[in-house]
């Protein structure tokens, strides 16, 4: 088991007027190895929920166990070096963390701050820069004169240069256009298939969550509602009452069954019909 988590609460600005109770009594389990999208609408605990699984945040209640890591509102004077180095968080718009003279310096620093000879800092920084397929050319540039997205991989490369077996994604394709978000979602994918990566992916765009989550954790007023596989929660219903819309592709899927489910077609055919119905629900 990576992360399991039982009856945490925690509360913001306790004991003054803006006191506010962001998780209310969170049970919670997360497989090594697993791919798991945490959703729900703006202010249901998910940006507060994962700020506790590397210690950003501690627990006002309950315990947050995180591989060997055990954390307790009795922790607040414990150093948390080795967790953070096991638990690599994407935040949205993680270019902003940048700030070395160089790509290959903005990258080491991360391994150089745990340790690591500068030797190896370097080998780790030049596989995880090819890994988020940025070129060699760029690599001594300042990150400071890249495109928006190429930031967005250098920031990307940094943290996996520290080899977390847990990697968070707070919206990693926040402000990216399409390909570009495709492209960094197919970097996490490998990472969990091929690395055995565990990922959790925080997010509002339901045809990533539906396309590359095997697991689907909603959230509500700092509450699990619900923790099922992708295709038994986009079955449920009620998606509505949380104002969650189904994925297009299933849209696109269950209206070509509905009108079709009758006829003998060919795979082919079936493509077409179902690249058809996408345009209709864009």
């Amino acid at each position: 088991m990576a992360i399991e988590i039982t009856n945490l609460e925690y509360t913001y600005g306790k004991n003054t007027i803006f006191e506010y109770q962001a998780l209310n009594g969170i049970d919670l389990t997360i497989d090594d190895s697993s791919f798991v999208a945490i959703i729900g609408k703006t202010g249901s605990g998910k940006s507060s929920l994962i700020q506790h699984l590397n210690a950003i945040l501690l627990p006002d209640k309950g315990e947050v166990k995180v591989n060997d890591f055990t954390m307790t509102n009795n922790d607040k004077k414990t150093s948390f070096k080795e967790l953070r180095k096991q638990v690599g968080l994407v935040f949205q718009f993680s270019e902003y963390q940048l700030f070395e003279e160089s790509v290959i310096k903005d990258v080491m620093f991360g391994p150089l701050n745990f340790g690591v000879s500068e030797e190896d800092a370097k080998e780790l920084a030049l596989k995880y820069l090819k890994m988020v397929n940025l070129d060699e050319s760029i690599y001594e540039k300042s990150p400071f004169e890249l495109s928006g997205g190429q930031k967005r991989r250098v920031a990307i490369a940094g943290i996996l240069a520290m080899d977390p077996s847990i990697i968070v994604l707070d919206e990693p394709t926040a402000g990216l256009d399409p390909q570009g978000a495709i492209e960094i979602m197919e970097i996490f994918l490998t990472l969990k298939n091929e690395f055995h990566k565990t990922l959790i992916l925080v997010s509002h765009d339901m045809d990533f969550v539906y396309q590359y989550a095997d697991e689907i954790i909603l959230l509500n007023e700092g509450k699990v509602v619900v923790k099922e596989d992708k295709v038994a929660f986009f079955n449920e219903p009620f998606l509505s009452e949380y104002n969650i819309e189904k994925p297009q592709l299933l849209i696109a899927y269950e209206n070509f069954m509905k009108h079709k489910a009758s006829e003998f077609i060919s795979f082919e055919k079936l493509i077409t019909e179902i690249e058809g119905e996408l345009d209709n629900v864009k």
